[in-house]
């Protein structure tokens, strides 16, 4: 009898044994996770942000000629001075400039994040979107509802008031300077020249500015980031209201900080400033930003668009101090005389303009009010500010003795 032992059959055994623990362990193992779904596809963020670039072309028209009115001091040391300062101020055309004041005003409207965030979220729908710039088309008004609008709107007011005010205070200066170069020799000297520089005047009063480039640039890169613009403001936007709301609005810019540079701060303390209804002025400001955030501002609505800078009253006002310019200079003999009406009728009266465009509550010209005097007349004083009488011109000492000698020696004849 033969026996065998089992050991040829160990390693088939052994195989067989590791397979069924290795099925058991992958038993106990739960099922790898599926692989993640891909991110769905971005919302549609609609069109982006676009600007006219002859809103920008004519944003710098103004922003060049308030910089250079801004440059322009009280000081006149000799004649030419005064004809220099005379053209360089008289150098606007007025519809050209208010055209371009709310042109500015747009693209200072367009720096305020809560507004932007707000307008964003209707250009990704397009039934929303074309509904929003009908209505604005139909009504610019319409965009001071816009939440976020009173945000902006209360930048455009300090940024046009701001200039406005600062073109009337150093209009007040060149007026009291009027006095006091009288001190001066050459002040009282008589004008060489009168019809030919009323008529440079005129001309240069009917002539429009060429579009200045790279400030236009400037302001195009502004109004489409957002960013980059800063005012020449009295106050700042750190209102109550103004901080709340960029607390929560949707976006995490930061709001562009508006300077502090201006002129009275005290003029710019009463809130009745920002309250509606706006000017006509300051809502087609807000209505541009608002279509050009919405990218809307060119293509076949830019035509439309650059229409909403045609505003009534700015240019009245503003050809009106002209008309004043104009008939101040054809009274005027001397040179001081030329000093008083580059401080009254271009400074002061073109920066009350820019006041009332941008604030139903602001007027820089003086309050007049009357008030009693002791006997019971009346006295017509100023609120807020120093009225001016033009001088007299100033007459030799020796004139004013001779006319005094001739007019008493008739009047002892008559008594006798």
């Amino acid at each position: 009898m033969k026996f065998t032992t089992g050991t040829g059959r160990r390693p088939l055994f052994l195989a067989v044994t590791a397979s069924i623990v290795a099925l058991s362990l992958a038993a106990c193992q739960t099922d790898a996770p599926p692989p993640a779904p891909p991110p769905p596809p971005p919302a549609p963020a609609g069109p982006p942000v676009s600007l006219a670039p002859a809103i920008s072309d004519a944003a710098s028209v103004y922003v060049t000629y308030v910089e250079q009115a801004r440059g322009m001091s009280a000081d006149f040391n000799d004649a030419s001075m005064v004809q220099a300062k005379l053209s360089q101020g008289a150098s606007y055309e007025p519809k050209q400039l208010a055209r371009g004041a709310i042109a500015y005003a747009a693209i200072v409207a367009m720096q305020e994040p809560a507004f932007r965030s707000q307008l964003r979220a209707y250009a990704s729908d397009d039934a929303a979107r074309h509904e929003l710039v009908n209505k604005l088309f139909s009504n610019p008004a319409y965009a001071a509802g816009i939440p976020g609008a009173n945000i902006a709107a209360r930048r455009v007011i300090l940024a046009l008031s701001s200039d406005g005010e600062m073109l009337y205070a150093k209009g007040t200066a060149m007026k009291q300077a009027a006095y006091s170069i009288q001190k001066q020799a050459w002040s009282k000297g008589v004008l060489s020249d009168p019809a030919g520089r009323l008529a440079a005047t005129k001309l240069s009063s009917s002539t429009g500015r060429g579009v200045a480039t790279d400030e236009s640039a400037r302001l195009l890169t502004a109004a489409l980031t957002g960013n980059g613009l800063t005012t020449h403001a009295s106050t700042g936007t750190a209102t109550a209201e103004a901080a709340a709301y960029n607390a929560t609005a949707a976006t995490s810019t930061p709001a562009q900080p508006l300077s502090t540079t201006g002129t009275a701060p005290v003029s710019f303390d009463q809130e009745t400033l920002f309250n509606t209804p706006y000017t006509y002025g300051v809502n087609r400001a807000l209505a541009i930003a608002a279509i050009s955030i919405l990218g809307e501002g060119t293509g076949p609505n830019e035509a439309a668009v650059v229409a909403l800078l045609n505003e009534q009253q700015s240019p009245r006002c503003l050809g009106e101090s002209k008309l004043n310019l104009n008939q101040c200079l054809a009274a005027s003999r001397f040179h001081f005389d030329d000093v008083f009406c580059v401080g009254q009728h271009i400074m002061m009266d073109t920066g009350n303009c820019i006041g009332e465009l941008s604030s139903n509550a602001l007027n820089l010209s003086p309050d007049r009010e009357v008030k009693l005097r002791a006997d019971g007349t009346e006295e017509l004083r100023y609120a807020n500010a120093k009225p001016y009488i033009k001088p007299e011109p100033v007459k030799k000492t020796s004139a004013k003795k001779t006319s005094s000698k001739k007019t008493a020696s008739p009047a002892k004849k008559k008594s006798s």
